[in-house]
């Protein structure tokens, strides 16, 4: 186990014991410093599940609203911005939001730190195109479907939705981060009104440990 993912278990733990299930996330940006080594989900890049939807798919995003929630250290907003989409990219961190603004000094990214749960009120059905990877997942069980309802809030209609998490099956274990969602806890973007438009169920083989990836996308 690595020392950043052994700080981020001692940080949610005691965390989850006071009944603070986000708050930590502030914390571990906060002692990193700058280093990225010590964010275990910061890729560094760009997700590639992101990369080869939008290829795949070959979607024009010109011009199109987008919303990318828990943006981390920006990669991702960044890449959408530069095919043509007008972002806003959201962390709970205000350090890690800080830490964007100085990797992108000259971004047209909409940075802001903006807990999910609270976020603005005009953002509901505000985003033609809404990215959540890897936020659900770290988030335990009994706040998850309200998760799910706040980001099913931001599509617009005809807007997508694309998730990306770790995937499991109801029996297997799911005891410490990331937490990895079941089909059946995912049920619930379908019942906040958005359609499944695809399920992918694949073995990401890039990852240090290879891991179940579930990659759905969503239509209101």
């Amino acid at each position: 186990m690595t020392k950043s993912r052994t700080r981020l278990y001692e940080l949610s733990a005691a965390a989850y014991a006071n009944g603070d299930y986000t708050g930590w996330f502030e914390t571990l940006y906060a002692e990193a410093q700058g280093n990225s080594d010590a964010i275990p989900w910061a890729d560094r890049g760009v997700n590639g599940w992101l990369i080869d939807w939008i290829e795949t798919a070959q979607l024009n995003l010109q011009n199109l609203r987008a919303l990318v929630v828990g943006c981390g250290l920006g990669d991702d907003a960044e890449y959408v911005a530069k095919l043509g989409a007008k972002v806003t990219a959201f962390d709970l961190s205000q350090t890690a939001i800080d830490w964007c603004h100085r990797r992108f000094p000259t971004s047209e990214v909409n940075y802001q730190a903006v807990d999910l749960f609270t976020a603005p009120t005009e953002w509901k059905v505000g985003f033609d195109l809404v990215i959540e990877i890897y936020t659900i997942q770290a988030l335990p069980a009994n706040i998850r479907p309200n998760a799910i309802t706040a980001i099913s809030n931001f599509v617009a209609p005809k807007g997508k939705l694309l998730v990306v998490c770790r995937g499991r099956d109801p029996e297997d274990a799911c005891d410490n981060l990331p937490f990895p969602l079941t089909k059946h806890e995912l049920t619930k973007f379908t019942d906040t009104g958005l359609t499944q438009v695809s399920f992918d169920d694949s073995i990401d083989t890039l990852d240090t440990t290879p891991a179940r990836r579930f990659r759905i996308v969503y239509a209101r």
